[in-house]
């Protein structure tokens, strides 16, 4: 296996220098002018914030307010309310952290996108319901009743704290009102309570070689490593581990819990082929960073998976040292194979983006080539044609969260995308991981 540089080239552009706050950064067009423009959340000072595309002009990213709220976590975009505009679903009030967080701890709202966005008035926030330490949320259509239906998996169990952390999560959907407008809670199915625990990454797709391969399923990125999670052919809800993942590790700085399996992971297509591979940082908040492989079988996303370890990002047990958040996967040059980016929260050396290559040889990995496209803070990666020149971008947001890691100079950013061919006429286009 090579390593080397692929020699590409992203152009930075500063979004935000002070956003006094860091975690989740998302792309989706919130003022309907056909241009991606950013949202963004932090557990910090608790504002949520989306930024307007300022178009092929590259001028500044005007900042928005949306709200403030205690300790908002993770966000999904969609239209909630029927309208057409890109609404938000986010999850708040999550307690002081995932060892030390109630029963009563965790909440999730939407908030409806105005339609004007001249001022910077509040938006409307509606309930949806409680669920303890909601960490990760996904809009889509996951059953058979049609419609946009909302997966909510939080990080430890029922009990909350350091109780919950050895407890399985419980998996909720929750399915919108007849009128999303009524000010009461969404109905709810608890679609498993034993089997995940820790999850911290979530990728939610139309998966082929499913029961229901016209409907969104998820893999998940858990303590129990990575599963495949969705409904039957009986309807049923059903698991397939495809890999167990990392082995035991010590813990972090701070932390006396041990952690193995998976921590986040991206599907990257290969040609036709939907699996090519899957990039994961192991385990939770782990510093490890490996790529599973198999041979092509078209079987769905089962099968014998074979784990790989490209990097080991410094020690664990040194403070906030080489510590891997997120991890996306797109097709970045235009040859029709996905590349892969991977977060680093900091602090240097340890810190910024990671751009990886892979050729994939009969389920083995061949070739790999590597590079460095950025050394901000990254907690989260944003990937979308911020330009409109049909080639994929990416947005970073920094790592500035109490009590795990707060970057020195914590901003958002854009990098866009001079080296790859267009991959579709202009139009918007994201890609969450």
């Amino acid at each position: 296996m090579n390593l080397g540089d692929p020699g590409i080239g992203f152009v930075p552009q500063l979004v935000d220098a002070d956003p006094k706050d860091g975690y989740w950064v998302q792309a989706a067009d919130i003022d309907g002018d056909g241009r991606l423009d950013l949202v963004t959340s932090g557990l910090t000072t608790g504002q949520v914030s989306w930024y307007q595309n300022p178009g092929r002009d590259n001028g500044p990213w005007r900042k928005h307010r949306v709200i403030e709220m205690d300790k908002p976590v993770a966000l999904d975009c969609g239209d909630i309310a029927g309208d057409g505009r890109a609404d938000i679903v986010i999850c708040h009030d999550y307690g002081k952290c995932m060892f030390d967080c109630g029963s009563a701890d965790g909440k999730i709202s939407w908030l409806r996108n105005p339609g004007d966005h001249t001022g910077d008035q509040p938006w409307e926030q509606r309930q949806i319901g409680d669920l303890v330490a909601t960490h990760r949320l996904a809009l889509g259509r996951f059953t058979a009743a049609g419609g946009t239906e909302l997966l909510a998996l939080p990080v430890v169990g029922p009990a909350g704290g350091s109780q919950g952390v050895d407890q399985p999560i419980e998996v909720t959907l929750f399915h919108p009102p007849a009128n999303v407008l009524d000010d009461r809670p969404w109905n709810r199915t608890a679609l498993n309570t034993t089997d995940f625990r820790i999850v911290h990454g979530v990728v939610v797709d139309r998966f082929a070689g499913t029961p229901y391969p016209d409907r969104d399923s998820l893999l998940l990125a858990c303590e129990e490593g990575i599963e495949w999670f969705g409904q039957g052919g009986d309807g049923t809800w059903q698991h397939t581990q495809l890999h167990p993942g990392s082995p035991l590790q010590n813990p972090p700085e701070g932390m006396s819990r041990r952690f193995k399996g998976s921590g986040n992971l991206a599907v990257g297509r290969l040609g036709d082929n939907q699996y090519g591979y899957i990039a994961a940082i192991e385990p939770f908040h782990g510093n490890t960073l490996a790529v599973y492989t198999r041979k092509p079988n078209g079987a769905g996303p089962g099968g014998a998976w074979q784990r790989t370890v490209l990097a080991i990002f410094g020690d664990p047990e040194k403070p906030g040292l080489a510590v891997g958040h997120h991890v996306v996967a797109a097709d970045f040059d235009g040859d029709g194979n996905d590349e892969f980016l991977v977060a680093l929260r900091g602090p240097a050396p340890w810190q910024g983006v990671l751009y990886y290559k892979i050729d994939v040889r009969d389920g083995v990995i061949a070739q790999c080539t590597s590079a460095t496209v950025s050394t901000y803070s990254t907690a989260r990666i944003a990937v979308g044609d911020f330009s409109g020149d049909g080639r994929l971008d990416f947005a970073t947001t920094g790592y500035y969260t109490e009590g795990y890691y707060k970057a020195k100079n914590p901003r958002i950013m854009v990098f866009r995308n001079e080296f790859g061919k267009p991959l579709f006429a202009p139009q918007p286009r994201a890609v969450n991981g």
